[in-house]
């Protein structure tokens, strides 16, 4: 008996076609991001900050090392850029 590999079942392939979605799920996506309340100013603000609160206690939480110096100096320029906005 042989085995058929079908690469798009294949787990993190880059060549993968896309899922298809059919035209009822297409107006129900739809449907459902129009029905979703539309963000305001003080609601961004208010999701910035608790962000910003969430980043600054976990660079506060990684013990600095070496390797991960890089990625810790760009979250917290991040995290300056966030709060004088």
């Amino acid at each position: 008996m042989a085995v058929f590999r079908r690469p798009e079942l294949e787990k993190d392939n880059p060549i993968a076609p896309q899922m298809y979605v059919g035209p009822r799920r297409r107006r129900a996506l739809l449907r459902e991001a129009s029905l979703s309340p539309v963000t305001r100013q003080g609601d961004m603000a208010e999701t910035l900050q608790a962000l910003t609160a969430a980043a600054e206690r976990f660079v506060a939480s990684v013990p600095p090392s070496k390797k991960l110096q890089e990625e810790r100096s760009a979250l917290l320029k991040a995290i300056i850029q966030a709060q004088q906005f």
